[in-house]
């Protein structure tokens, strides 16, 4: 009876065992958190406030634009995320042709026409607001004012030798749309021959916006080629310098997308944060979340009213990139790049 009783008595507890089990699992996944990699100056910000209006929880992977997608490119086929955002629809458009992406659904928001010219047909990614890849940060006070350049061929001139830096595209995620839209613009061989002369011209090429700008700010150069949220968050209440978009301006939209391999309620919550973030409020946590950089941008939903900042940026010819192209050549550009202008 002793040795019935204790077996029945195990019997009950692995039976309590596994149904305590279930419940800690159902539990888990009830609560588990939406993994998002993101690159936006602004996304722990907005993410806080998701999880605040939502109580849907968030584990927020923060990276720069270029090692997010190494991390991405890494993981491959196992994927650890559920969500990315970062700055390029380039490649965006490269994961969604790797059947990285889900693809198909649309959450019901008004674009502006800007914005729906950004929007992929396959739905594959959401632009959130646009930059432009490649704006000129000029120093007025030590600049005269027939070396302050307006277009991308004043670089070139003898008065600016030395004086001018952008950062590396094989580094700085944001940059490549810059040298693509040159390339675009001018032609392949016409767009090389310029970035050689720009070179020779003593050319500084420094890894990112941060680097880049810091050299402009102890005279190291005089003109900054950086992206213009970077340029606009900079330049604010500093008198001596000056934003210009030199035509063309390469668009440069922020992009979120969800993982093909996204399924059951992660799905469901990975669709209400894309929901959120180009709702009203995710909008306006997006424009507080960082007012030196990137919250400059240019919202792409109706009714949404840009920082006060960007009516020192005018743009007079914005460029589109075709994802599809510039997104399947930005190895070999930027293996170019590196060995061309950057060495």
């Amino acid at each position: 009876m002793n040795a019935l009783r204790i077996h029945l008595e195990f019997r009950h507890l692995r039976r309590l065992g596994i149904a305590m089990g279930l419940a800690l699992s159902v539990q888990a996944q009830a609560g588990a958190a939406l993994t998002v990699y993101a690159a936006m100056g602004y996304d722990q910000h907005v993410t806080q406030a998701f999880t605040q209006a939502t109580g849907i929880p968030v584990d927020l992977i923060h990276l720069s634009t270029g090692p997010l997608l190494a991390r991405v490119q890494a993981e491959g086929a196992h994927p650890q995320w559920d969500v990315l955002w970062f700055d390029g629809n380039l490649p965006m458009r490269n994961f969604a042709s790797r059947k990285m992406l889900a693809c198909g659904w649309r959450p019901d928001v008004s674009y502006t026409p800007q914005g729906r010219a950004l929007l992929p047909a396959d739905a594959c990614y959401f632009p959130i607001g646009v930059t432009y890849a490649g704006v000129m940060l000029e120093n007025t006070a030590r600049l005269a004012a027939a070396a302050q350049p307006r277009t991308w061929n004043d670089l070139l001139a003898p008065a600016l030798r030395g004086k001018v830096g952008m950062d590396n595209p094989a580094i700085s995620g944001p940059t490549y749309p810059f040298v693509a839209g040159m390339l675009q613009h001018l032609g392949q061989a016409p767009a090389q021959a310029w970035f050689e002369r720009l070179k020779g011209n003593g050319l500084k090429v420094y890894p990112t916006n941060s680097v880049t700008l810091r050299a402009l700010q102890y005279g190291q150069i005089d003109v900054a080629i950086v992206q213009s949220s970077a340029a606009l968050g900079f330049a604010k209440g500093k008198s001596d310098l000056r934003i210009v978009a030199a035509p063309p301006s390469a668009e440069l939209p922020s992009d979120v997308a969800i993982g093909a391999q996204v399924h059951g309620k992660t799905l469901d919550d990975a669709r209400r944060f894309v929901a959120f973030v180009l709702s009203p409020a995710g909008q306006r946590a997006a424009l507080e979340g960082d007012p030196s950089a990137d919250s400059n941008d240019q919202p792409l939903l109706k009714g949404i009213e840009p920082l006060p900042t960007l009516r020192a940026l005018h743009v007079e010819q914005a460029l589109a990139l075709d994802p599809a192209v510039w997104g399947r050549r930005e190895p070999r550009v930027v293996s170019w790049f590196t060995t061309h202008v950057a060495r």
